[in-house]
């Protein structure tokens, strides 16, 4: 069994600062493209935006940074009538607390920077190095829809993705080479995540089976200890959360089954025109989708292929989610990148990339959405919306299979 806590015991580069002093003007120069192209696409990709003068429309950013502003005013954050509203934990809005205190264009530059460096680091870890990062990560900006719109709407899907491979994947660490190493224990930033936003929590029972018991408890301790401490600032609002949550309120009513959210929840309500009964018909498919995901994943985890484990892990908890928009997808880099292993079998690589592909060209966003629109689609409108959900499924049910199928010793022939 791989042990996820093997990296954190790698000897560092060598203390001289000379080697520090190179690697942080490697590090800036291959992170020079990307960054260029993180702000062409944050400021132009969405709602008339421009990037000279600079003028990006980051709607989502926005919403964070509402919430925080209306914390320290004193005025519930999910009580208002915004047609974007808050509807994250309350440990998102207060880490958005620090950004209200800046100039509101350093605030969007810095976020694309940190974006543009957690995609870097995401993808180091994965395999991509030197100038092949660097060019590779200003494509991705640009090339996948789901990446792109983060940038523009100024989103949490790079980081939570992110904080789950960087702290679950073994493989070189970018910092490294800038003379920085990680000393926290494997799971709290899985932990971190869940406790800005539930979906990255998938990876406390995957870890549990996998039989990585510490960190799936430190994972899960840190997720608590978070909402605690934001149970303890923020009583009122923590329970109002917490309460509409466990009733089952996501607090996005109707619009559930707008055509972007690509989840089975979603594409099921769509395709039963929300028939009696059909949302607990879909609750019950999410459940048994995230229960195939995290499945999926331990049995390529006990055969050594952790990245390929965290990457179908991820992209189970998009599909199980309730609400999981296009631009939520950004767990199909990693899928990709694993799915250039060639050791892996042929149908599980064919179906990763058809998967990845498609939720990366978004094509139906050429669909008509919005006031109940959905729930008119003819057959191919539903079929065009709903291939992710169907490949995405399909890609776990193969994985699993092919799983269970005994792996042949290398150089074997026939």
């Amino acid at each position: 069994m791989v042990d996820l806590r093997d990296e954190l015991t790698t000897p560092g580069p060598a203390a001289d600062p000379g080697l520090r002093v190179a690697g942080w003007v490697r590090a800036c120069w291959l992170f020079a493209l990307p960054m260029l192209c993180g702000l062409w696409v944050g400021a132009t990709t969405f709602g008339g935006g421009s990037f000279q003068p600079w003028d990006p429309v980051m709607v989502d950013l926005d919403v964070y940074l509402r919430a925080a502003r209306q914390l320290l005013a004193g005025t519930p954050i999910y009580d208002e009538g915004s047609t974007l509203p808050f509807l994250y934990p309350p440990v998102a809005a207060l880490l958005a607390v620090p950004m209200t205190l800046v100039p509101l264009t350093l605030v969007q530059v810095g976020w694309v920077g940190l974006n543009v460096a957690l995609l870097m680091a995401t993808m180091h870890r994965l395999g991509v190095h030197g100038w092949r990062l660097s060019l590779g990560a200003g494509a991705v900006v640009l090339l996948v829809e789901p990446v792109a719109q983060t940038f523009a709407f100024g989103q949490l899907g790079i980081i939570l993705v992110a904080l789950v491979v960087l702290d679950l994947v073994p493989g070189p660490r970018l910092l490294d080479r800038v003379g920085l190493t990680r000393r926290l224990p494997t799971g709290w930033a899985s932990g971190f995540g869940a406790a800005l936003k539930l979906t990255p929590g998938i990876t406390i029972p995957y870890l549990f089976l996998a039989g990585h018991r510490r960190a799936a408890a430190t994972a899960l301790g840190t997720f608590v200890g978070l909402g605690v401490l934001a149970a303890l600032v923020l009583p009122g609002t923590s329970l109002t959360y917490w309460g509409r949550l466990a009733a089952g309120d996501s607090g996005l009513g109707g619009s559930v089954i707008y055509f972007t959210n690509q989840s089975v929840l979603g594409t099921w309500l769509r395709l039963t025109r929300l028939a009696p009964g059909s949302e607990l018909v879909a609750l019950a498919l999410s459940a048994l989708v995230a229960a195939l995901g995290i499945w999926a994943a331990v049995l390529w985890h006990r055969r050594g292929k952790v990245a390929l484990a965290v990457s179908l892990l991820g992209v189970a908890s998009l599909l199980a989610s309730p609400v999981s928009w296009s631009h939520h997808f950004v767990w199909v880099v990693p899928l990709a990148l694993v799915m250039l292993d060639e050791e892996l079998p042929v149908p599980l690589r064919v179906l990763g990339f058809v998967f990845a592909g498609y939720s990366a060209a978004t094509p139906f966003d050429r669909l008509q959405g919005g006031d109940d629109v959905e729930l008119t689609y003819d057959w191919s409108q539903l079929l065009l919306d709903s291939w992710t959900p169907l490949l995405g499924v399909a890609l776990l049910l193969v994985a699993v299979v092919l799983a269970r199928v005994p792996a042949r010793p290398r150089g074997s022939v026939g």
